[in-house]
């Protein structure tokens, strides 16, 4: 499944993933220079604190890069929603960005999220699955 939201300026973010069983690969990339800054990888596990499911995380971060936020942060939502293994790499790039402008990138990655939970719940309909 591919996902795209426009950013702002010639700017798009893209989203491609991946199912594999219960489990996903998600690439978040865009801006004037697509790459792999960041890969995490998490998995789904009882709470430590005992009610509902937490998380355990790897990251891998290129040095200077701060993708490893983005990332982080969508592989452990879905992990959490699917309970499950998720891997997700990202790559962000915009020449000269403003604080304004990284909100937005912000909040792009949040839709996308969205659309991501929208996905997998379709999913999980369609094979007679439960995801919380």
């Amino acid at each position: 499944m591919i996902i795209q939201e426009v950013l702002f300026d010639q700017y798009d973010l893209n989203c491609d993933m991946i199912q594999m069983g219960k489990d996903y690969t998600i690439a978040i990339y865009g801006g004037d220079t697509p790459h792999v800054g960041a890969v995490v990888m998490s998995i789904a596990r009882p709470s430590l604190i005992g009610n509902g499911i937490g998380v355990s995380s790897s990251i891998l971060t290129v040095t200077g890069h701060k993708d490893d936020q983005i990332a982080k942060w969508i592989a452990e939502e879905t992990a959490k929603k699917t309970n499950g293994i998720v891997v997700c790499s990202c790559g962000i790039h915009i020449d000269g960005i403003t604080p304004e402008q990284i909100n937005i990138v912000i909040e792009k990655c949040d839709a996308l999220l969205q659309k991501i939970f929208l996905y997998i719940e379709a999913q999980g309909e369609k094979n007679g699955l439960f995801i919380s």
